[in-house]
C-alpha cells in the first residue's frame, strides 16, 4: 500500500522548491570539484578504515550526484533518452575529472580506471534508485 502512493505523499520532506533543489545540487557539485582536484596532501590525516575506501567514496559521491541532479530537474524531463543523456554527461564528467588529475601530477593525483568504473557504477545505480523511488 505504501509503495502505491505517490512519492510526494510518502516523502513530503523531499518536495523542496525547485530553486532550493538546484542550489543544493550546485553546492554539492562545487564541493566535489574541490574534493577531486585538491592536492593529495590535503587528505593525509584521513584515517583509512577500509582497504578500498576511496573507491567506495567515488561510488557514493557519484551516486549522490546523480540522485541530486535527477531530483533537481523536472519530473517529466528525466525519462527515456534524456536519462541516458544525463547518465552519459555524468560519466563524461567523471572521466574529465580523472583526465584533469592526469594532467596535474603536481597535485599528487593520478588517473585511475577503477575510480572511473566506480563513478560509472555510482551514476547508474543512483539513477536507477531515483527511478524506483519516483514510482
Amino acid at each position: 500500500m505504501l509503495l502505491s502512493t505517490p512519492i510526494s505523499m510518502r516523502w513530503n520532506w523531499l518536495n523542496w522548491p525547485a530553486p532550493a533543489r538546484r542550489l543544493t545540487t550546485f553546492v554539492f557539485l562545487v564541493s566535489i570539484n574541490w574534493l577531486f582536484l585538491a592536492p593529495a596532501g590535503t587528505f593525509q590525516d584521513v584515517h583509512i578504515f577500509l582497504s578500498h575506501q576511496d573507491k567506495i567514496a567515488h561510488f557514493c559521491i557519484f551516486g549522490l550526484l546523480a540522485g541530486l541532479i535527477r531530483w533537481s530537474i523536472p519530473a517529466d524531463w528525466g525519462e527515456g533518452k534524456r536519462r541516458l543523456i544525463l547518465a552519459g554527461a555524468l560519466i563524461g564528467y567523471g572521466a574529465a575529472i580523472e583526465c584533469v588529475q592526469l594532467l596535474l601530477p603536481e597535485l599528487g593525483r593520478s588517473f585511475e580506471w577503477m575510480d572511473l568504473l566506480m563513478d560509472t557504477l555510482g551514476v547508474v545505480i543512483g539513477l536507477w534508485v531515483c527511478g524506483r523511488l519516483a514510482r
